[in-house]
């Protein structure tokens, strides 16, 4: 099938900054072959739209109030295996024992990189 006929990745971006949200929603958008089908401003809110829509990736900043992106992105993958979670953080490594999640730097996202990173995590599910 022709890149241009396979649907897109959907992404479901989760931050408690509505300014990143809206940063990483506008790269995802711009970014051939991926659509956001959702935002969440928390980890609990991003739990139900995970049930809701069905993302094939979801973005996360790791630290969150309450429920944070760790704690989320664990639960997110017991859920359901096949989803791929990158946690996200500018400020400090998030503390990640869970080999199945992955986690980047918020100041290195550009659409090369989000290509780049879904290719090679879709290939190893």
């Amino acid at each position: 099938m022709a890149a241009q006929e396979q649907a897109a990745v959907r992404v479901l971006v989760v931050d408690d900054s509505q300014v990143f949200r809206n940063v990483l929603s506008s790269l995802v958008g711009s970014t051939p072959g991926f659509e956001v089908v959702g935002t969440a401003s928390s980890g609990r809110e991003a739990l139900q739209l995970v049930a809701q829509l069905a993302p094939q990736l979801v973005l996360m900043d790791a630290h969150m109030p309450e429920l944070d992106g760790v704690e989320t992105a664990l639960r997110i993958r017991r859920g359901d295996p096949q989803v791929v979670v990158l946690l996200l953080t500018a400020t400090k490594r998030a503390p990640v024992s869970d080999s199945s999640l992955a986690v980047g730097d918020k100041r290195d996202l550009s659409s090369e990189w989000l290509e780049d990173f879904w290719h090679r995590h879709a290939s190893a599910r």
